[in-house]
Order: structure tokens, then C-alpha cells, then sequence
């Protein structure tokens, strides 16, 4: 599937990005406003529909749903939006930074 989205740093433009599946994508981007690294994972899991962002080493964002057939678009096209620099990464090099937050959460 072919997501279009629009970036704006003060001129709107239109960019492409080939995602092949929508339920399961990992992304790594830069944040548009400090330049710091932000992921994005879209993965199933025990049935559930997991969404995670993590913006600059300090921001996560999670969202799960029971339903695993919902539309991602959106969601994706919200961090590309927000995003410069965007590639597609393994999920090998998602899970390092969920394992990151893991360790500064901890109590």
C-alpha cells in the first residue's frame, strides 16, 4: 500500500512512502521541531492491535485495540506528518528502543 501524506515546515508538500503491510511496520523518523530520532510500530500481538510512538527519547504514545482488522492509515499518515527523514526499519531496531524506555521505567 502507498500512504500519501503532506509535511509542512512553513510550505505544504506531498510525499510517498511504500508501506507493505499496514498491521505490522515499524518506522524511524526525526522529529520536525528538535531533530531527535521518533519511532513508530504498528504489530499484532495475542490477537490485539498494538501502536506505539516514541518521540525524542521522552514522548511514548500506546494505543492497543481488541479489533486486529481496524485501518492504520491514519495513524501512520499522523507520524509521517509529524516527521522528517522517514524510513522503513527492522523490528529488531524498534524493540531496541521499546527495550530502552523499558529500563527508564522501571521502578
Amino acid at each position: 500500500m502507498i500512504i500519501e501524506y503532506e509535511t509542512s515546515k512553513y510550505i505544504s508538500e506531498k510525499q510517498k512512502i511504500e508501506i507493505e503491510d499496514t498491521q505490522h511496520v515499524f518506522l524511524k523518523g526525526r522529529n520536525i521541531y528538535d531533530n531527535l530520532p521518533t519511532y513508530f510500530g504498528i504489530w499484532l500481538h495475542d490477537g490485539c492491535l498494538s501502536i506505539v510512538t516514541i518521540i525524542s527519547y521522552r514522548t511514548i504514545s500506546y494505543k492497543s485495540y481488541l479489533n486486529p482488522t481496524l485501518s492504520t492509515k491514519c495513524d501512520i499518515q499522523e507520524y509521517l506528518k509529524n516527521s522528517k527523514d522517514i524510513e522503513v526499519i527492522e523490528k529488531s531496531e524498534f524493540k531496541e528502543q521499546i527495550d530502552h524506555i523499558i529500563t527508564i521505567l522501571k521502578i
